[in-house]
């Protein structure tokens, strides 16, 4: 009996013949074991999925063995979802509520300074995929941690959040584009886009007056309020548009098309791309067929062909 898996399988198994940690391969596993479908075709593929899980967890937990400490995984923390941010600013932005609010991650948050002591991930979804949030310990004038500076020279986007609720926010943000600059991220002339957090707080309106006005120019500022949701919408937007992505669906033929879990391509990625990031097997499609606003539907396509966003592929092995 034929396995029939599908497209999404061959997508995560691509992504953990790539893993690099541990950590990472185990989470791709139990996602393959999730959406596979149970059947007397794919009972030897189940099996050993499970087998190779167990073996990582055994080896994880075992005196001496592989587990990976707190401090090697703060200083590296693999990319999940359609892309890493990281977020960077001084202390009682906001940011630790960011992620409470916007993601499943459990972060102390308190009024204290420098509460968090150590970075923290959460996943937070935007309409049918999620980017990865990290929270960051927070920076000062004299003061950056090794782990923060790696953690921004690696990420998708550094995000620095600043508090309207701080009558020292455009000295705060300083802070912020000075490691920025010392990273060799982007800098103001570059557009990068901020988060001006507490928007809820008093006098919070004249307090972005004033950063408008000295950065109206040079940033893209999006205010938000991480406690009661304001902006949140419109920051996730920006946060899509900065990542200059596409949402490409894999569709197996003679199957009914769904929108529900795509590939995440770079703008300008072509089909030859979608059908490499499914599997490397798929490289050798004997042809395509799509269907979007940019073409006739069920139209071949060429390999070189630049898909894009929204766009549905169905490849013929």
């Amino acid at each position: 009996m034929p396995a029939n898996l599908p497209p999404t399988y061959y997508k995560l198994k691509h992504q953990h013949e790539a893993a690099k940690t541990d950590e990472e391969r185990l989470s791709l596993l139990e996602e393959m074991l999730r959406i596979i479908p149970k059947h007397k075709g794919t009972e030897k593929v189940v099996a050993d999925i499970r087998h190779r899980a167990a073996k990582l967890k055994k080896e994880a937990t075992a005196p001496g063995g592989k587990g990976t400490s707190k401090r090697s995984y703060s200083e590296h923390i693999p990319k999940q979802g359609a892309g890493q941010i990281v977020l960077l600013g001084p202390p009682n932005s906001g940011k630790s509520q960011i992620l409470a609010s916007f993601t499943n991650a459990k972060p102390e948050v308190s009024l204290t300074p420098y509460t968090t002591t150590m970075p923290m991930v959460g996943m937070l979804p935007y309409e049918n995929i999620q980017f990865q949030i990290i929270d960051t310990p927070s920076i000062s004038p004299d003061f950056v941690l090794p782990t923060v500076l790696t953690l921004t020279r690696n990420a998708d986007i550094p995000l620095p959040v600043i508090s309207l609720a701080s009558d020292n926010l455009l000295d705060d943000l300083d802070v912020v584009i000075a490691l920025l600059d010392e990273a060799n991220r982007e800098t103001p002339e570059n557009g990068t886009l901020i988060v001006a957090n507490q928007l809820d707080a008093a006098g919070a309106s004249e307090r972005l007056d004033i950063l408008k006005e000295f950065y109206g120019d040079v940033f893209r500022i999006c205010p938000i309020s991480a406690e009661t949701d304001e902006g949140k919408e419109t920051l996730l937007q920006e946060i899509y548009a900065e990542l200059d992505i596409l949402r490409v669906y894999p569709k197996a033929p003679g199957k009914p098309m769904e929108q529900d879990e795509p590939i995440v391509l770079p703008t300008g990625a072509t089909v030859l791309d979608a059908a490499m990031s499914l599997h490397k097997d798929f490289a050798d499609f004997k042809f395509a067929r799509i269907w979007g606003p940019e073409w006739h539907d069920g139209q071949s396509v060429s390999r070189n062909d630049v898909v894009y966003d929204g766009d549905v592929v169905e490849f013929h092995l």
